[in-house]
């Protein structure tokens, strides 16, 4: 992930007495160029507010950046000159707590775009501190594993939050409103049940028409 100078002036450090630099330097970089790099970034927050307070609904976000592949790429196959068959390497990433004995996620990363966005929410149900662990971790190459860790302090109580007094009309006409969406749910359910059973008719008198008793039944 250095730089190429940086990588350069490391490989004219350590080989200077070879003979062999820029040769070493130049397989160095077409191995590097084959490699699957990544960066992992975590973060945890609720949305519109400065304090986490319990109650509140925390998302922790997770965003990986592939560095060798560019927009509308997909991943190739491992590089290996010894490795028997052609294989493609997977990307896993694991959410867990910060002694990694809990797991709250683990999934398979689906590589279609030159970076992945992953969101989960939980509502906070203590005070204090809460910790995650994101671990990526490729199957197919070592050293390439990425770790984030993300911590936020939960408070019992807002402390700077501006609680708002609304006019006891609008309170009202909040309350009329969720009123009349729940009725026309219910009226929505209802209308579905009664097409449901009219479904349901069609399809017992197709059976009973396929079965020659449609004339029993209706006493024709």
């Amino acid at each position: 992930m250095k730089t190429k100078d940086e990588r350069k002036a490391a490989v004219e450090n350590v080989f200077k007495d070879s003979g062999k630099v820029n040769h070493i330097y130049d397989e160095q970089e077409k191995c590097i160029d084959a490699l699957p790099l990544v960066k992992l970034t975590m973060t945890a927050f609720v949305e519109g507010e400065d304090e986490i307070v319990v109650g509140d609904i925390l998302t922790c976000k997770m965003r990986v950046d592939y560095y060798n592949i560019e927009k509308g790429q997909k991943s190739g196959y491992v590089h290996s000159k010894h490795y028997p068959y052609l294989k493609k390497d997977n990307w896993f990433l694991i959410i867990t707590d910060d002694t990694f004995t809990n797991l709250a996620a683990v999934e398979k990363l689906e590589i279609r775009d030159n970076f992945y966005v992953k969101e989960f929410k939980e509502r906070i149900s203590r005070p204090g501190k809460i910790s995650f662990t994101a671990i990526l971790t490729n199957d197919s190459f070592k050293g390439l594993d990425q770790f984030s860790k993300v911590e936020v302090e939960v408070q019992a109580e807002a402390k700077e939050r501006v609680i708002r007094d609304y006019a006891k009309e609008d309170i009202k006409a909040i309350k009329e409103q969720n009123m009349l969406a729940a009725a026309l749910m219910e009226e929505e359910e209802t209308d579905e049940d009664e097409a449901d059973d009219v479904d349901e008719n069609l399809e017992l008198m197709n059976k009973l028409k396929a079965a020659g008793l449609e004339q029993a039944v209706y006493g024709k």
